[in-house]
């Protein structure tokens, strides 16, 4: 039945979200810490004129479009697969991550080596330049790949170096590489592929309307059958204090039965419970005698009784 006027809400705060596989319905991604949901519905129109002076004569509404961006204020490595359409691995001993590193080492007078902070990788080259008064020189790099991983590399096996440094400092550039997590570290990667694209999901937010008339919070849920990905995305990361939002946008398909998107409430009328919620009441300990579940009326507050008892609990 559509009430000509209902109740009244305002929106408080912001949806969470999960998104659900179409084929297992297993949940996919859950996401807790949204800072705004937007939903927007369009349509076009075909306006159908003639006759003298050729007004309009009807209007037709065509091409619904539902469109649904959700921004995160915190990004986790599933959330970039996902909104990248990016395959997330995990680094093993037999598949292993490689990272680019870059660290500044001061070398004293007569230091035949350097010695970094981390192993650099077997096969790989490193790089290095010298700093003086704030430029970074021309850089130069170990004639040969190194021939295992370690992290002490001799100065004479870069090309052209001397042989021994005066006190300076140098940006050192080298690759490193992990496997299985440890205690202290686990590295993963996200890869994007030129043929790879983000899925289509079901899109479930919950959320709560501020009721007017009780002045309690009611649930409301938005349910999308299928909502499709969209695969662009742009990342800002701020030198300053704020900090950068990930957004993900999407677009409502059609489902099998016509449906786009369904909004779902659930409605607590009258008095509050114990949990905030509700006009059911409990007329009676239950503890003491049998307790008889009542409602109560929001405008007269009478009492009315159910007839469903709640047996004695001792």
């Amino acid at each position: 039945m559509l009430d000509i006027q209902g109740r009244k809400y305002a929106s408080v705060t912001v949806c969470d979200v999960t998104l659900y596989d179409l084929i297992t319905h297993y949940p996919v991604m859950y996401f807790d810490t949204l800072k705004v949901n937007t939903f927007e519905g369009t349509a076009e129109v075909t306006d159908i004129q003639g006759g003298q002076g050729n007004p309009t004569l009807a209007s037709v509404s065509h091409t619904r479009e539902i469109n649904v961006q959700f921004d995160d204020a915190i990004m986790t490595m599933s959330s970039l697969a996902v909104l990248t359409g990016g395959e997330l691995r995990h680094g093993t001993d037999e598949n292993k991550i490689v990272m680019m590193e870059s660290e500044l080492i001061h070398v004293a007078d007569g230091d035949v080596s350097i010695v970094l902070s981390r192993n650099a990788r077997k096969g790989s080259y490193v790089y290095m330049a010298e700093m003086q008064d704030g430029i970074l020189s021309t850089a130069t790099r170990t004639i040969d790949p190194l021939g295992e991983e370690t992290n002490t590399i001799s100065i004479s096996d870069f090309y052209n170096a001397r042989e021994e440094f005066k006190a300076a400092t140098l940006r050192v550039f080298y690759e490193y590489e992990k496997g299985f997590p440890t205690k202290t570290e686990d590295l993963s990667e996200v890869t994007v592929l030129a043929d790879k694209f983000a899925g289509t999901y079901k899109f479930i937010g919950d959320t709560v309307l501020f009721n007017q008339y009780t002045g309690l919070n009611d649930v409301f849920q938005i349910e999308i059958p299928r909502l499709k990905l969209d695969s662009s995305f742009s990342f800002t990361f701020n030198a300053a204090t704020e900090a950068a939002v990930f957004s993900f946008k999407g677009k409502a398909l059609r489902d099998d039965e016509g449906q786009m998107i369904k909004f779902r409430q659930l409605r607590a009328e009258g008095g509050a419970d114990d949990a905030g919620n509700g006009n059911d009441q409990w007329d009676g300990q239950y503890r003491q005698i049998p307790a008889e579940i009542v409602t109560i009326d929001p405008v007269t507050r009478d009492i009315n009784g159910t007839g469903e008892f709640y047996p004695v609990s001792w």
